[in-house]
């Protein structure tokens, strides 16, 4: 019962955090999203401060065992096509955590790098074994990714998107197989 209180309140939390930001978010409005008192948050995660910080690791964990899951390099298959299905891969994870990466971005400048390291690592590494290439800067690339499919999933979010998600995922990937020469 304690971790599913914990749970339903971590995530409410980032429910909150990702609309409000961090100083908009109200602990009382956290307790009530979350089906819980004030009192039963503050006990069970003492400060905001501190169920921020929470909410950061277990989302971080999260969003790390499940790319691992999903992320499965098959050596025989080519670059392209282990390029294409990482970026789908990316995709869909941003997607289903996007609450999560929305704080991220919101927040930088209260996240600790340590926070957000592993994953730029994570997806540098696998870049890295697709095209083991010394003069491809693996982490840029990382970021690039990143921030063209936040921009992707933003546009997908809103009501009106300025454009066709697959068509702008599709042409995303074919020009970076051109650029990396894969």
């Amino acid at each position: 019962m304690v971790a599913n209180t914990e749970e339903k309140i971590l995530d409410a939390a980032l429910k909150i955090f990702s609309k409000k930001g961090y100083g908009g978010a109200r602990t009382r409005i956290i307790a009530r999203e979350s089906g819980f008192t004030e009192m039963t948050l503050f006990r069970k995660f003492e400060s905001k401060e501190n169920l921020f910080n929470q909410v950061l690791i277990k989302n971080q964990e999260r969003l790390m065992r499940d790319f691992d899951s999903l992320v499965i390099s098959d050596e025989n298959e080519p670059p392209k096509k282990r390029f294409s299905s990482l970026i789908m891969i990316l995709m869909n994870l941003m997607d289903e955590h996007f609450e999560y990466i929305n704080l991220l971005i919101y927040e930088k400048d209260r996240i600790p790098n340590s926070i957000t390291d592993p994953f730029i690592l994570s997806i540098s590494n696998y870049l890295d074994k697709i095209f083991p290439q010394p003069k491809i800067d693996h982490n840029l690339l990382s970021f690039m990714i990143l921030s063209s499919l936040y921009f992707f999933i933003f546009n997908k979010k809103r009501e009106n998107g300025i454009f066709y998600i697959e068509n702008g995922v599709e042409e995303f990937i074919k020009y970076h197989v051109n650029c990396l020469q894969l």
